[in-house]
């Protein structure tokens, strides 16, 4: 096997197409793995390139092969060069390295014991100084609800995790873990990663995705864990639900699992984007009904039903052709019968 460092930049059609279905990412992992390569590690960058490679594999022909097939995600500019240092390379671009493997000890039970003896000074102590009052709806929801599922919530603050946490039941939230990205809370700077791991439940998510990805939260869901993800991504300003990531989706068709929406509203004012310390405030959760993608086909079909389920809980207007259609039937359904006028 040879090393090689591909450096790579997208156009901005290639960035939204590659946003919208991360699922392409999946079929270039399959090429490579078909051509006998490994991708070892992957950085997204900030600068002239999007995203620095570092792969190994069997010849020169195979890399042309995966260079190939990258370029097809709407590549611009793709630098290739010999294996060199990591460690020198992170040097050079002043980046920090971050762990991109789980804790799998996090499930054991003497650390499931641990969470749940520490969840009083890690999330509920900050939860009732900070949240006054928590109201929560929709509990009734999930009353006959037993199993895996993926959770998943509005994105608005640091503080939401603590709140998705405080609303679920207890049979849920004993068992869950937390999507986090890898690179803020997995970097190497951070002595204690392993704090998030136990306390917090959080396991490491790189960025650039990949099918990979899916191998630890597929393997939770057999065990019966649920899994809680932000499908906006970043947080939101506005308090308007953001374009969902595709991610969601994607594991929800293949592990067959339903999706459990939850809306919060109130953080932006209790710990806003760029506030470190919270101020105490009204904040409301709401729960609602399981949603199920068992009949659905198409990841962006699926991801729409996702966004609306949202965006329901939210009251705010469905978005997309099956919103629309359903606003629709919605106001057919609300239409008078027989509602022509007289001759």
């Amino acid at each position: 096997m040879q090393g090689y460092v591909v450096f790579t930049k997208l156009t901005a059609e290639g960035s939204k197409r590659l946003s919208d279905n991360p699922a392409r990412l999946q079929e270039v992992d399959r090429q490579v793995q078909r051509l006998g390569a490994r991708i070892t590690k992957q950085f997204a960058t900030i600068g002239e390139y999007d995203f620095v490679t570092f792969i190994e594999a069997p010849s020169n022909e195979a890399l042309a092969s995966i260079v190939a097939e990258v370029s097809t995600l709407g590549t611009i500019r793709q630098r290739t060069y010999p294996m060199f240092s990591l460690d020198r390379f992170t040097q050079l671009v002043k980046m920090q390295p971050y762990r991109t493997e789980p804790h799998r000890w996090q499930t054991d039970l003497w650390a499931r014991a641990a969470r749940r003896a520490g969840r009083y000074f890690a999330i509920t102590r900050h939860v009732r100084r900070y949240c006054k009052p928590l109201e929560v709806e929709g509990r009734e929801n999930l009353k006959e609800f037993r199993g895996a599922a993926i959770v998943i919530a509005n994105h608005s603050s640091h503080f939401d995790t603590p709140v998705v946490l405080s609303a679920l039941p207890e049979r849920i939230r004993g068992k869950i873990v937390i999507a986090a990205a890898a690179d803020k809370f997995y970097a190497s700077r951070r002595k204690r990663t392993w704090w998030y791991s136990l306390f917090m439940g959080t396991f490491p998510v790189h960025r650039g995705g990949g099918v990979k990805q899916l191998e630890y939260p597929l393997s939770l869901f057999k065990r019966g864990w649920s899994i809680l993800i932000y499908p906006e991504g970043g947080r939101s300003k506005t308090g308007q639900v953001q374009k969902f990531k595709a991610g969601p989706t994607i594991m929800a068709m293949q592990a067959k699992v339903p999706v459990i929406p939850l809306w919060i509203e109130g953080l932006r004012e209790v710990m806003p984007k760029g506030q470190r310390t919270p101020r105490p405030g009204h904040v409301r959760a709401r729960i609602g009904p399981p949603v199920w993608l068992n009949d659905v086909t198409s990841v962006a079909d699926g991801t729409e039903m996702l966004e609306n389920a949202m965006r329901a809980l939210a009251g705010q207007a469905p978005r997309g052709a099956l919103g629309r259609q359903a606003l629709g039937e919605a106001d057919v359904a609300a239409s008078p019968a027989g509602g022509g006028g007289g001759s």
